[in-house]
């Protein structure tokens, strides 16, 4: 099944929308973040922390007042889906494009560029997670702190081994074509 999907990324990515989605997620950003960063009162997301103990869960929870943490729920929940759809999209297409442009179709290495995936699932339980916590406060279930850090660490590795996925890729891309213009043979084409 990750062979499949894994082909069909491989299909699907042209160099122009790999452009296309990176404007669409600078601009979400740039629409967004100031919204949240007026709503959060510039308290630092549980999102953005590798790591955070129940304990400190709990009192960046209890830091934002009653209105705030309803606001954010609701962007956990909706708005804030978009970005992590729009990050995976843009690393599996640049992973794709650079392993297309950089490894052999047989070689081991072309399956990887499903790895974002793991990025968007921790990235959604995290949400869902960061906001159980928020719904139930006062009440601090620690099961439930635990599992918004772990999927938030997970999130986090998934995003950082796809960026060296990129590395890999773009040092692959290059030594093909330094390869093939060493041979004396014509870099292929971008797409």
């Amino acid at each position: 099944m990750l062979t499949k999907l894994s082909n069909r990324f491989y299909a699907g990515t042209r160099g122009w929308l790999i452009v296309l989605v990176f404007v669409a997620l600078v601009v979400f950003m740039m629409v967004t973040l100031p919204g949240l960063t007026a709503v959060s009162n510039n308290i630092e997301g549980l999102d953005t922390m590798f790591f955070y103990t129940p304990e400190e869960a709990f009192a960046n929870v209890a830091a934002y007042s009653a209105e705030a943490r309803q606001t954010l729920n609701s962007f956990h929940l909706t708005v804030d889906i978009v970005n992590p759809v729009l990050y995976s999209a843009f690393l599996i297409m640049t992973i794709s494009w650079l392993f297309q442009h950089g490894f052999a179709p047989e070689s081991k290495m072309r399956p990887l560029n499903v790895i974002p995936l793991g990025a968007l699932l921790f990235d959604v339980l995290e949400n869902i997670f960061i906001t159980i916590m928020m719904l139930v406060y006062p009440a601090q279930p620690r099961w439930v702190a635990w599992l918004a850090t772990a999927s938030t660490m997970a999130k986090f590795s998934f995003i950082y081994a796809s960026l060296a996925l990129v590395l890999v890729g773009l040092a692959g891309a290059i030594m093909h074509k330094f390869n093939k213009n060493a041979a004396g043979e014509p870099a292929s084409a971008i797409k």
